[in-house]
């Protein structure tokens, strides 16, 4: 950690970020690389972003409680050998999450993902912008995701590795080329985002929390925390309402427009300006 700690202004404003872009499929990395550098917010370390991640996953586990209780329903249905659609629920939400679990830790082991990379960062926003437009077309016609389904969309996760792609913009995506509605195409994403968030907030605090966090940045983690949770509570409600109304076309357009003010960032950051 740097030893400028943030204000708490400036922790409810990441939190905030973290929080409302988490459940936009606008990637949330994207936001919280560029928005401090152009505020010029002092960065508090890996430490700060898992509390923040923390924040918003607590939103999903409260929002759709009834599914994460499921889970480990199924979990025990699996350890006492019965046949229950809530087996069939938790092995399916396995089998789905195993690929960018997988991916996701051979890449942080062995390779060196420069998520600060805002040129590609730019790009990709961009790019993958007309990929969802182009998959949003298409029609929904399916109901309740199949297993075989589940895991294709499970392997869609994988794409978030690239910075800019976004995992909840992936999943979306992939769900809507398979025909399913924008409303079921978001929760079943958000469902499939528990397992890899919660495991990488645990392996990543086992690493970093192994050293003494200083007493005074304890205010300022919480705080951020509070405000992802708080902030994530409301963007989830807000965000699963315009699903059932609209298409992703405004997201496309803000992706778009996002993804150049990168850009011109950079060319002006270049030139000294």
């Amino acid at each position: 950690m740097n030893k400028e700690i943030m204000t708490f202004p400036q922790a409810i404003f990441l939190g905030a970020i973290q929080g409302v872009t988490e459940f936009l499929p606008i990637s949330s990395s994207a936001h919280l690389v560029i928005l401090p550098q152009l505020f010029d917010l002092p960065y508090q370390g890996k430490v700060f972003d898992i509390f923040l991640n923390i924040g918003s996953l607590l939103a999903i586990l409260i929002r759709f409680r009834s599914q994460v209780w499921k889970l480990f329903a199924g979990l025990k249905d699996v350890l006492l050998n019965k046949k229950t659609a809530d087996k069939y629920f938790f092995i399916t939400m396995l089998l789905s999450s195993l690929p960018v679990i997988v991916v996701f830790g051979v890449a942080d082991i062995i390779f060196c993902v420069d998520i600060n990379s805002l040129l590609i960062l730019s790009a990709m926003l961009v790019t993958f912008a007309f990929v969802m437009y182009f998959c949003d077309l298409r029609s929904a016609h399916k109901s309740k995701i199949s297993r075989k389904d589940s895991m294709v969309i499970g392997a869609a996760q994988t794409l978030s590795l690239i910075p800019g792609v976004s995992r909840l913009g992936a999943c979306l995506s992939m769900a809507r080329y398979l025909n399913y509605s924008r409303e079921e195409s978001f929760r079943y994403s958000l469902m499939l985002s528990i397992p890899p968030v919660t495991g990488a907030c645990f392996l990543k605090s086992l690493k970093i929390f192994s050293g003494e966090i200083p007493m005074g940045y304890w205010p300022i983690m919480i705080t951020g925390t509070a405000s992802a949770f708080v902030c994530g509570m409301i963007s989830l409600y807000a965000v699963e309402n315009f699903f059932k109304k609209h298409t992703f076309l405004a997201i496309v357009i803000y992706r778009i427009l996002f993804g150049i003010g990168i850009f011109i960032f950079l060319g002006l950051r270049r030139h000294g300006i």
